[in-house]
């Protein structure tokens, strides 16, 4: 029988090697730097330190799309680079097993509906498509701050080490004992 890998592509917390170590006890060893189609946006939550991605509306969506991008187009390294600039860029995380996919969604709770979604692989200037899981924020776009994006850079160097120990932290303590 043949069973199909689990990818799930991360754009928020999750990208830090200290939040997955801390909830799955390792960083998967297939990593890839990856985006979702330039349909789809990431703001912060009012008020936390994680952001949420949902469908981006419609005149906010940057083009290229990626119907632009097929490889027989002249011009498809630069419509790439503009697709991925207009991206939400993020990591593929390959190979987790089924314990490690729940205890994911454990921890992106009911704010989130994880959803497969095809994402953009970069590979030495080609485009592959992947199917992938993308947790998608589902508790409404009133508690996003739209007008803003979120910074991984600024979550890392001024929130990452609160947020492992108030959030991560209890939330792994509280899987260890649901999941045992």
């Amino acid at each position: 029988m043949f069973l199909k890998p689990n990818h799930c592509f991360v754009y928020g917390t999750l990208m830090a090697p200290e939040v997955l170590t801390t909830l799955i006890d390792r960083v998967p060893d297939n990593i890839a730097p990856a985006f979702l189609p330039p349909e789809y946006s990431r703001h912060p939550v009012i008020g936390q330190v994680y952001p949420g991605v949902t469908a981006a509306r419609e005149d906010k969506v940057k083009q290229p799309t990626i119907s632009s991008c097929e490889q027989e187009n002249p011009y498809y390294l630069e419509i790439w680079n503009d697709v991925k600039s207009s991206c939400v860029s993020g990591v593929l995380l390959s190979g987790l097993n089924d314990r490690e996919l729940k205890v994911l969604d454990w921890f992106e709770d009911v704010d989130y509906t994880r959803t497969t979604i095809p994402v953009l692989l970069d590979k030495d200037g080609i485009l592959e498509k992947i199917d992938a899981d993308v947790y998608i924020w589902s508790a409404g776009e009133e508690l996003l701050n739209l007008d803003s994006p979120w910074d991984y850079n600024v979550f890392r160097a001024e929130q990452l080490t609160d947020y492992l120990k108030l959030t991560v932290v209890p939330c792994r303590m509280e899987c260890d004992r649901l999941f045992r």
